[in-house]
Formats: structure tokens, C-alpha cells, sequence
């Protein structure tokens, strides 16, 4: 689902194609870092901003990969990162 018009999308590609590779890298893995650092926050919203490193680490999991794992293998994971 998409809130973009499809001529400001196709436009929006148009301009990510003229870029070099290294432009796009750029672009993406700012984009990226972003995801990842509003993720963050909103894990420490929901679960405290004193949670340990091991929990965030295993919340990052569970958030971007939960729907992929079973909840044996989260357990797993959670189980490992809390041991350190």
C-alpha cells in the first residue's frame, strides 16, 4: 500500500536510476540508517530507555526478522545474546 501517485513514484525511480551506484549506496544506506535508528527508539519507547544492549540486539531481531523465525529459534536467539 502506497500513499505515492504513480507518476511521483516513477518520477521519484527516474532520478534514483541517473544516480551513479555509489550515489545510490549513499542514498539507501542513509535511508537505512534511519530505519534502523527510529526502530531503535521505538523499542525504547515501548520497552524502556535502560533496556541492555542484549535485549535491543534481540528486539532489532524480532522486529526484522520474527515473521521468519519460529519461536524456538527466537528463544534461541534470545537465549545466546543474554548469555554474554
Amino acid at each position: 500500500m502506497t500513499d505515492t501517485p504513480d507518476f511521483i513514484a516513477r518520477k521519484q525511480f527516474e532520478i534514483i536510476r541517473s544516480k551513479t551506484v555509489q550515489e545510490r549506496f549513499t542514498i539507501f544506506d542513509g535511508m537505512m540508517t534511519f530505519v534502523r535508528q527510529m526502530t531503535i527508539k521505538r523499542i525504547k519507547k515501548r520497552l524502556g530507555a535502560d533496556i541492555s544492549e542484549a535485549e535491543l540486539k534481540y528486539e532489532l531481531i524480532k522486529e526484522y526478522y520474527g515473521s521468519e523465525l519460529s519461536e524456538k529459534q527466537l528463544s534461541e536467539i534470545k537465549m545466546r545474546l543474554l548469555r554474554k
